[in-house]
């Protein structure tokens, strides 16, 4: 009885786990996206002193594309230069089907913001696509 109790435990903690740690599953996560900039646009390489947020930057899934832990699945975040912040004020899905080919779960794209960063939390006021 012990050992059939510990062997159902056993199977309900790794199924849990991994129900918790697994992706969105639809996701086609690649390591070697590439990222199609057009000549005349200058990424920001870090925040102003003030944590202000004001140019362009990449956006993207923050889970399948940056690597980022996500409690929550799938979600917008930006990097400036190296950091990488989630997104509040925009959606994942506000454009398009985020699993869609060229959705934010597999492309990372280019985007015009304006907003804050607090607590590793970019709040937007202005967020637009750079047409491809």
């Amino acid at each position: 009885m012990l050992n059939y109790t510990i062997s159902l435990f056993l199977i309900i903690y790794f199924l849990t786990f991994n129900l918790i740690y697994a992706g969105c599953g639809s996701c086609k996560v690649s390591n070697k996206k590439e990222i199609d900039l057009k000549p005349n646009i200058e990424l920001l390489d870090k925040l102003d002193d003030n944590g202000k947020v004001k140019g362009f930057v990449l956006a993207s899934c923050g889970m399948c594309n940056f690597g980022m832990d996500s409690k929550d699945g799938c979600s917008l975040a930006i990097m400036v230069g190296e950091s990488k912040f989630k997104v509040k004020g925009v959606g994942i899905e506000d454009y398009g089907n985020s699993h869609a080919e060229d959705g934010f779960c597999n492309a990372v794209r280019v985007a015009s913001v304006v907003g804050n960063v607090k607590k590793n939390v970019c709040f937007l006021e202005s967020f637009e696509l750079t047409k491809k």
